[in-house]
Order: structure tokens, then C-alpha cells, then sequence
């Protein structure tokens, strides 16, 4: 398993990871508590960023997790990705 797997992102390292993977293009200075929608997040994008998290993280996010409140910004998707690895 690679060592990415075993760690919870913090909203920083995950502006880096969704612009690494081509998921959103986020300025350098996108905030922590910056609106993912208005940036580009759309249900296209969730479907790909699923995957891409459980490749990277090593945790599956399921259709209850996916809510705007989830998914609103890095923080709050820090902070579920971070939750999924608590259970893993």
C-alpha cells in the first residue's frame, strides 16, 4: 500500500491533489474554506473524485458522504476523507 494511503490530507495538501489530478484547476491561493461549486465542481467531477480518492487515500466515500455540506469546500472534504480513514 503506498504510504499516501495511510495519511488524512489537510485542506492544503488537497488543493495541491485536486489540481495534481486534473480534477479542478485551483489557484495557488485558493482558500481553505473556498467554494469548490463555484470553482468547477460538478457531479461529473465528484463521480471522477471518488475514485481518485480511494486510489489516493485508500477509502471509499459512499452516496451518503457526497453532501453539499461534504463537498462544499477543502476543509469540509478534508475533513470527511479524514472521518473515512478514522473507520478504515
Amino acid at each position: 500500500m503506498d504510504a499516501s494511503k495511510h495519511l488524512s490530507p489537510s485542506p492544503t495538501d488537497l488543493i495541491d491533489w485536486l489540481n495534481g489530478e486534473g480534477l479542478l484547476d485551483l489557484d495557488w491561493d485558493f482558500p481553505e474554506n473556498g467554494d469548490l461549486v463555484a470553482a468547477g465542481l460538478t457531479s461529473a467531477v465528484v463521480t471522477q473524485m471518488v475514485i481518485a480518492v480511494e486510489d489516493e487515500y485508500g477509502v471509499s466515500l459512499v452516496s451518503a458522504d457526497l453532501t453539499p455540506a461534504n463537498l462544499a469546500t477543502p476543509l469540509s472534504l478534508a475533513k470527511l476523507i479524514s472521518k473515512r480513514r478514522q473507520k478504515v
